[in-house]
C-alpha cells in the first residue's frame, strides 16, 4: 500500500482509536516479546534480569512516545499555526487535510473563525478609514473656504491705499506666507490631484512637494498600463505612499528616495526604498505609522511588506489585488 493510500485511511480514523491503537501494538508487542522470549523472571529478581525488564520497558517507551508522536503531530502544528495567526497578516490558516476527524473540525472551525475576525476587522477599519477621511475632507475645506478667504480679505486690504511703510510689508509678506502654509496643510489633508486628476498625478504632486522642501530627491517610476483602479483602492495606495515618504523623510537620514507603481501579475505594487539607515525589524516594535499602513492595506485586500535592516536602508511594499480590471494608461 503506498505512502498516499496510507495516509487517506487514516485520515479517518478517529483521534482516539488511533491512541488506543498506538499503545495497544505496543503492549502487543510487549506480550509478544514475554511470550516467545525464553527470559524468565524470579523473585527475587535477579541483576541480569533487571536489566532484561529496564531495557524492555526503555523500548517500549521509545515505541509508544515515537508512535503517539506521529499520532498527535497535526495537533502540534495546529498549536503553531494558532499561535502565528495575526490579524494584520492575513492568509494564514490550518491544514484540513490528511488528519484525524476530530482534529479537521477544529481545525476548519478555526479557519473559520479567522475568516470572520479578518471581515470584520476589515469592514471596521474601511468604516474608520471612511470617517477619518470625511473628517480630512471638512477640515480641509474649513481651512480653505474660511481661513484662505480671510486671509486673501487682508491681503487685498493692504494692498489697497495705506501706508508702505516697513511694517506693512511686512505685514503683508507673514500674510502671504501664512496662506500658503495653509493651502499646504489643505492639499496634506485631502489632495485636491487625488480627487480631479487621479492616482498618478496626486503621487507626482506629493514627490514634487518633497523635493520643494529641499529634504530629499525622489525619484519616481510608474507603470504606464496600469489597470484601472477603484477610489478606495487609489487613496490608500496615496496614502502608504505618503506614510513611507514622510517615514524616510524623518527616519532615513539620505538624501534620496524611490517610488515605484507598477503593474503586478494580479493587481499593482508599490514600492517605496530609501537607501538610509534603516532599522533591525526583530529588535525595533513596528510602530503606529508601518500598523496604519497596514491596516489601510487590509481595507483593500492587499498586503504589506517592510524590509530593512541596519545601515541597508528600508523598502516598503504593498500589493493590491486588482480583479477584472481593464488596462488604464497613466501619464
Amino acid at each position: 500500500m503506498s505512502d498516499e493510500r496510507r495516509r487517506q485511511r487514516l485520515s479517518g480514523v478517529p483521534l482516539f482509536w488511533r491512541v488506543f491503537a498506538t499503545n495497544a501494538v505496543v503492549l502487543v508487542v510487549a506480550a509478544a516479546v514475554l511470550a516467545l522470549s525464553p527470559a524468565t523472571i524470579s523473585f527475587p529478581v535477579a541483576v541480569t534480569e533487571a536489566i532484561v525488564l529496564l531495557v524492555g520497558l526503555g523500548a517500549m517507551l521509545a515505541l509508544n512516545f515515537a508512535l503517539l508522536r506521529r499520532a498527535l503531530w497535526p495537533l502540534e502544528e495546529l498549536r503553531r499555526v494558532m499561535r502565528g495567526a495575526d490579524p494584520l497578516r492575513p492568509g494564514l490558516r490550518a491544514a484540513v487535510g490528511d488528519t484525524a476527524p476530530e482534529l479537521r473540525v477544529v481545525s476548519e472551525t478555526f479557519n473559520d473563525m479567522v475568516e470572520r475576525l479578518e471581515a470584520e476587522r476589515r469592514d471596521s477599519a474601511r468604516r474608520a478609514l471612511a470617517a477619518q477621511e470625511g473628517e480630512r475632507l471638512r477640515i480641509s475645506q474649513e481651512l480653505h473656504d474660511e481661513v484662505g478667504q480671510k486671509l486673501t480679505a487682508v491681503i487685498l486690504r493692504l494692498d489697497g491705499p495705506s501706508d508702505t511703510d516697513a511694517g506693512v510689508a511686512a505685514a503683508r509678506e507673514d500674510v502671504r506666507e501664512t496662506l500658503e502654509d495653509v493651502r499646504v496643510i489643505a492639499r496634506r489633508l485631502r489632495p485636491e490631484a487625488l480627487d480631479e486628476l487621479g492616482l498618478v498625478s496626486a503621487l507626482a504632486a506629493l514627490t514634487n512637494s518633497i523635493e520643494r522642501a529641499g529634504t530629499m530627491q525622489v525619484t519616481r517610476r510608474i507603470d504606464r498600463s496600469l489597470p484601472a483602479l477603484q477610489p478606495d483602492v487609489e487613496l490608500v495606495v496615496y496614502r502608504v505612499a505618503q506614510e513611507a515618504l514622510n517615514n524616510a523623510v524623518r527616519h532615513a537620514d539620505c538624501g534620496r528616495a524611490q517610488l515605484e507603481l507598477r503593474r503586478a501579475p494580479d493587481g499593482v505594487r508599490l514600492e517605496v526604498a530609501d537607501a538610509g539607515a534603516g532599522f533591525d525589524p526583530d529588535a525595533v516594535p513596528e510602530g503606529a505609522g508601518i500598523r496604519g499602513m497596514r491596516e489601510r492595506a487590509l481595507l483593500v485586500r492587499g498586503s504589506l511588506e517592510v524590509t530593512s535592516a541596519r545601515g541597508a536602508g528600508t523598502t516598503v511594499q504593498l500589493l493590491v489585488p486588482v480583479q477584472g480590471a481593464a488596462p488604464a494608461t497613466s501619464s
